[in-house]
């Protein structure tokens, strides 16, 4: 190719690089309604939930040892810091639940696409890989 050519068939060169571009969309798009890139997406967004609510779990964790360390040490904490350790503990644990929720939501999400999407012989073998503990 050379530049001459280039001047002259500017538009054909535009439009493969157009038309390259919306093949990719296309076949991206065609994936993602795919049940393949369908269970890929819940399996993603059901492990990114159950590392969210692990994280939540952490949270309760310190906030319950700080609440046990303000109440060990009463006698010279502020009535203020041990009640709003209390106040921190009760939020972890509300958002806790939340989360908890949610991975509930997610795996129940990745159960009902391996059940409608694919043959019952792979049920099995699907939900041992996909929703392991």
């Amino acid at each position: 190719m050379t530049i001459e050519y280039l001047m002259q068939n500017w538009a054909l060169v535009v439009a493969s690089i157009l038309g390259t571009a919306v093949l990719f969309f296309v076949l991206f798009r065609v994936f993602q309604d795919s049940a393949r890139g369908r269970l890929q997406a819940n399996v993603r967004q059901s492990r990114n939930r159950e590392r969210a609510a692990q994280t939540a779990a952490r949270a309760v964790e310190k906030a319950t040892a700080r609440l046990e360390r303000l109440r060990a040490k009463a006698d010279v904490v502020k009535p203020r810091r041990a009640e709003e350790a209390k106040e921190a503990l009760g939020e972890a644990r509300e958002l806790q639940k939340i989360i908890d929720g949610q991975v509930l939501v997610a795996r129940n999400n990745v159960r009902t696409l391996i059940l409608e999407e694919y043959p019952p012989k792979r049920h099995e073998a699907m939900r041992n890989k996909y929703l392991a503990e």
